[in-house]
């Protein structure tokens, strides 16, 4: 995985990268993913999207730097991990790109991680700027450009 600290259309790229919405399931990784740190209601803090503009999450259970997510099997049917494949380019804004790193999951597949948290997308969130899974469970925030819990 390469960190390139710019979007992806100031490197010339179109397009998603592969990245999918909601409950869309992700066939394959990703070429590319775009993480930006945006403000948009209700949370005034910013957090962390996609290139969709799907809001990114960060799960309590996760511990940070531990190189593995606490969220595999059903909860990543409903809480699909934000892949890459690998080798491919992670395009930022917002988003030191100190802080961002990668783990092997369970299915051997190199999930994002954003200051050490494993960063996940919600399956009920179904269209561009959703924050649906904000405080699900009381364990499911919106991930800052840190690995922070975002909350109002």
């Amino acid at each position: 995985m390469q960190v390139v600290d710019n979007t992806a259309a100031e490197s010339g790229r179109t397009g998603t990268g592969g990245t999918v919405v909601g409950a869309a399931v992700q066939e394959q990784p990703p070429n590319w993913v775009q993480l930006s740190a945006v403000t948009s209601p209700p949370l005034t803090p910013p957090h962390l999207i996609n290139i969709n503009q799907a809001a990114l999450y960060r799960f309590d259970r996760d511990t940070p730097g531990s190189g593995r997510s606490a969220c595999n099997g059903q909860c990543a049917v409903k809480w699909p991990p934000v892949t890459i494949k690998e080798g491919g380019n992670v395009y930022l804004a917002g988003v030191d790109q100190k802080q961002v790193g990668a783990i092997r999951r369970q299915d051997g597949t190199v999930q994002i991680t954003v200051g050490g948290m494993p960063l996940y997308r919600y399956a009920d969130d179904t269209a561009p700027g959703d924050l649906n899974g904000q405080g699900v469970d009381g364990t499911w925030f919106a991930a800052g450009p840190t690995g922070e819990k975002v909350q109002q």
